[in-house]
C-alpha cells in the first residue's frame, strides 16, 4: 500500500542515507523558518519530517532523497541561525511540489525495499572488500579508520568514498542485493588500484631487494 506526505523540502548538495547522523547549519531565512515549524509540530508532541534532496537553492536535482528527523539543537543563535543534528529516517520519491510557503514542500511517496532475500555469498563479498579497504587506508595513513562496522550497503557507502551521482542511484534502489552489486562492482575497480599503491610502496620501502636479499 502506497504511503504519501506532504513535507518540507531542503535541497542540498548531499545525499543522506537512512540511519545516517547528518550535522546542519541553518542560516537562510526559509530555513530558520522551516525548522521552527519542526519545533513547533515536535512541542505539539507531532514529529515532522524533512525531505532533504540532492540539489541546490530551490532547484532539485533528483527525484529520490531521504527525510531527516531533528535530533539535538546544538546551539540556537539570537537571529534563529541553529547547528542541529538529524537523523536519515525514510526515503521518498517527489510526486507534486507545492509553492505556498517561504520554503518549499512536496506531495512525497515514500519508497521501501521490495522484498528479498539478501544474497548471503555476495553480501560476504562486499563485506570482505569493504574490510580490506579499511586495511589498505589505515595502512596508508597510519591512522585508525573509522565505519569497520557496518552492515548494510547503505553504512558501507557512508564511508566509503562513492560520489554523489553512486550514492544517489545507491538511494533510489529498492533491494539490499541491488545495493550490494553496485558496491561490489565499486570495490572491483578500486581494490586492485590501491593494491598497486601498497606493492610500490614496498618496493620502494626495500629499495627494491627482497627481505632475504
Amino acid at each position: 500500500m502506497a504511503d504519501y506526505a506532504t513535507i518540507p523540502i531542503f535541497p542540498l548538495q548531499i545525499v543522506v542515507f537512512p540511519g545516517e547522523m547528518v550535522p546542519l547549519r541553518i542560516f537562510e531565512e526559509r530555513y530558520k523558518k522551516m525548522f521552527a515549524d519542526v519545533r513547533a509540530a515536535r512541542e505539539r508532541g507531532e514529529v515532522l519530517q524533512v525531505g532533504i534532496i540532492l540539489g541546490e537553492g530551490s532547484e532539485m536535482l533528483a527525484e529520490v532523497g531521504c527525510t531527516v528527523v531533528l535530533e539535538e539543537v546544538l546551539e540556537e543563535h539570537e537571529d534563529g541561525r541553529l547547528n542541529i543534528i538529524t537523523l536519515g529516517a525514510r526515503r521518498f520519491r517527489i510526486e507534486q511540489v507545492a509553492g505556498d510557503k517561504s520554503y518549499l514542500e512536496a506531495w512525497v511517496e515514500y519508497v521501501d525495499d521490495e522484498e528479498e532475500a539478501i544474497d548471503r555469498v555476495l553480501q560476504t563479498r562486499v563485506l570482505a572488500g569493504y574490510q580490506r579497504l579499511l586495511e589498505l587506508v589505515e595502512e596508508e595513513s597510519g591512522a585508525e579508520v573509522e565505519g569497520g562496522d557496518a552492515e548494510n550497503a547503505f553504512q558501507i557507502a557512508q564511508a566509503v568514498a562513492v560520489d554523489l551521482g553512486g550514492k544517489q542511484r545507491l538511494l533510489a534502489m529498492t533491494t539490499e542485493n541491488m545495493r550490494l552489486e553496485m558496491l561490489g562492482e565499486y570495490f572491483e575497480r578500486l581494490l586492485p588500484t590501491l593494491e598497486e599503491r601498497r606493492a610500490e610502496r614496498l618496493r620502494v620501502h626495500s629499495n627494491g631487494h627482497s627481505k632475504g636479499s
